[in-house]
């Protein structure tokens, strides 16, 4: 169980780095990908378990592709 919290981490640090590339704000962020902030910022700290769905907006959003919010995940 303890690895699944790290991949949720990795993941969650992949879509900080990507946002802030992006110049985005965290509330920005979730309003493109419509999604509330509080639930980004779970995601962001890897304490939430995010779906395929949703990580596809957010790679939408930040204009990048899903691979690069799963890498070294």
């Amino acid at each position: 169980m303890a690895q699944a919290g790290k991949h949720r981490e990795i993941v969650g640090q992949n879509i900080r780095a990507q946002r802030t590339n992006a110049g985005m704000t965290l509330e920005e962020l979730a309003e493109e990908a419509d999604m509330s902030w509080p639930y980004l910022s779970e995601v962001e700290r890897g304490q939430e378990n995010i779906s395929l769905d949703k990580l596809a907006r957010i790679a939408k959003a930040l204009k990048v592709t899903l691979v690069d919010l799963v890498k070294n995940a």
